[in-house]
């Protein structure tokens, strides 16, 4: 009975260090804005396991023509490389984001200017959101 019970408090101590039950690590990014100032993006990212998601919000500025464009590149841990892009055209209410994006090397994040269909321009230069280890 003592060797049952001191097994159990062994599995219970080994479960409560693993470290997919530690708390999330959470890092700012931004604010990233276009060239024209007409548009930001802002937000967190969360690493934890399975992997990295980037958080945030993209707005669009009142009284400015056009919409803002937010592209997100990243390559992953086994080298490979893609993309997201979101865009809002409101011009009063945030666009809220939820991106996993898994286990990276790198995240960098751009905003541009552009119309309902398509970024034109008017980009911010390319502003690392996260990287591996923080």
């Amino acid at each position: 009975m003592i060797l049952r019970t001191v097994a159990v408090a062994a599995a219970v101590l080994m479960v409560s260090s693993s470290p997919a039950l530690a708390n999330p690590l959470v890092s700012s990014w931004g604010p990233i804005y276009s060239a024209d100032r007409a548009g930001k993006a802002k937000g967190k990212v969360v690493r934890d396991r399975p992997g990295s998601v980037v958080n945030g919000k993209l707005y669009d500025f009142p009284g400015r023509e056009g919409c803002s464009w937010l592209t997100f590149r990243w390559v992953t841990d086994k080298g490979v490389k893609k993309h997201k892009t979101y865009h809002n055209c409101s011009g009063t209410k945030p666009l809220a984001f939820s991106l996993k994006v898994g286990y990276v090397v790198s995240i960098d994040g751009r905003l541009c200017r552009g119309t309902g269909a398509k970024a034109t321009g008017r980009c911010s230069t390319w502003k690392k959101v996260g990287a591996q280890g923080g």
